[in-house]
């Protein structure tokens, strides 16, 4: 599998652009085989973007545009040879599935040729949001934002930090996956009913805290 993060410009998929990635390929054992990090110059700047991941316009416009580095990025992913690619964020977006920053690098991706497009396309999106919310009957979250998984697991993190974030995921990935199945993800996804999903989706009784709109997605 593939994890990875990516900070962006914004949250709206169409016209976000990346300004930082990181890229874990990890074997079926777990283990971390290969990275890959990502620094691209947008054409736009977002200030309330800024204030999320701290990432300055003045150290952006050092970057190299992502028409410079895709190609890069496109033959990493093309060696791992996966079928997976994981992300910390809620799948859905205005009710339909959407995988946020699966959908922005896809995007971006096509934007560049219709080859990088559909190398990214064949790729599966999994997300560790959805997988926290089907373990809630386990784990009995607080929240499903990442910084509040992470604290409940022990896990440390620089929240909308590329790297850390990725880092993260891949942690959840490594205590949390082996409790269930990428088909309970799928359904649960797409709100197909089975034992295993109904079991998983026990409401949490705590009061969550009111999250900020970007909050909701990571």
């Amino acid at each position: 599998m593939i994890v990875f993060d990516i900070e962006t410009t914004g949250i709206n998929v169409f016209d976000a652009e990346i300004i930082t990635g990181h890229f874990l390929s990890v074997d079926d054992s777990f283990n971390i085989v290969s990275e890959y990090e990502l620094k691209c110059r947008p054409w736009k700047w977002s200030i309330e973007a800024e204030k999320v991941h701290g990432i300055t316009q003045q150290e952006a416009s050092t970057f190299p545009l992502f028409r410079d580095v895709y190609q890069n990025l496109l033959s990493w992913i093309r060696m791992q040879d996966t079928r997976q690619m994981w992300m910390h964020t809620n799948s859905k977006m205005f009710g339909k599935l959407t995988f946020y920053d699966y959908a922005v690098l896809r995007l971006r991706m096509m934007e560049m040729s219709d080859e990088a497009y559909f190398e990214i396309e064949k790729i599966k999106p999994y997300s560790t949001h959805s997988l926290a919310k089907v373990l809630q009957g386990d784990f009995n979250f607080e929240g499903f934002s990442l910084d509040l998984i992470c604290k409940q697991l022990g896990i440390e993190l620089k929240h909308h930090d590329a790297k850390s974030d990725t880092l993260a995921c891949y942690e959840i990935i490594k205590r949390l996956l082996p409790m269930t199945t990428l088909e309970n993800l799928y359904n649960y996804e797409r709100e197909v009913s089975n034992d295993e999903t109904v079991r998983t989706k026990q409401k949490n009784p705590k009061k969550s805290r009111k999250l900020s709109g970007i909050d909701r997605l990571f």
